[in-house]
């Protein structure tokens, strides 16, 4: 098992096949993304899926790459936009991304070796936020003594990824919440800046 042919990773029959896993898992769940119904729905062959991936593990780890990797290139268009930390919050509330999540987190308690893969994302995930919130924050002027900006993304990451995962139970309440937290951040600097005056007189 461990010489035999494998298929090529730049085959689009595997992308196929991972297009299809991703598919199948935001509509069904992790649980049905087996051999079986997978060649099913992409239209191939259940053994096709075993000339591409050796395991059923190493299928899941590819897929969490594949999702991740878009993911990643998404918040890459996303903070060279306007507004910055508004677009990378609404990129974070995405429900269908939520889906995936949760589906990941769950396969990642009975598969073992997904912790890493979630682990390493994670840090990935962390320092290009944190990235964009030191830059921002630098533009506009602001210091935040106490708190670094790998500490701030951590917040508003799992801020946005509660708002996605409550927004297919809330709909409105939370809709009007993300609105809320949007316009704010779009107007972060000069917010912040009143919030700090109010601070000053305060104290004075």
């Amino acid at each position: 098992m461990v010489n035999r042919r494998i298929g090529k990773e730049s085959s689009a029959t595997r992308q196929k096949l991972l297009d299809a896993a991703e598919n199948l898992m935001r509509e069904e769940g992790y649980a049905q993304v087996t051999s079986r119904k997978l060649g099913h729905y992409a239209e191939l062959k259940p053994q096709i899926v075993h000339y591409y991936f050796r395991t059923m593990d190493e299928l899941f780890e590819a897929l969490f790459r594949h999702v991740t990797d878009k993911y990643l290139a998404a918040l890459e268009e996303v903070i060279v936009q306007e507004n910055p930390l508004a677009r990378l919050f609404e990129l974070s509330c995405d429900t269908s991304n939520a889906v995936l999540h949760i589906e990941f987190l769950a396969l990642a308690n009975h598969r073992k070796s997904m912790h890493g893969l979630i682990a390493e994302f994670g840090r990935t995930l962390n320092a290009i936020e944190a990235r964009v919130i030191r830059e921002t924050l630098e533009a506009e002027g602001i210091d935040t003594p106490g708190i670094a900006p790998e500490e701030l993304s951590t917040i508003i990451e799992t801020v946005a990824r509660g708002m996605a995962f409550a927004g297919g139970f809330n709909v409105d309440r939370v809709s009007a919440a993300r609105k809320a937290i949007i316009r704010w951040l779009e107007n972060f600097g000069s917010t912040y800046q009143k919030i700090s005056e109010i601070n000053r007189l305060d104290v004075a």
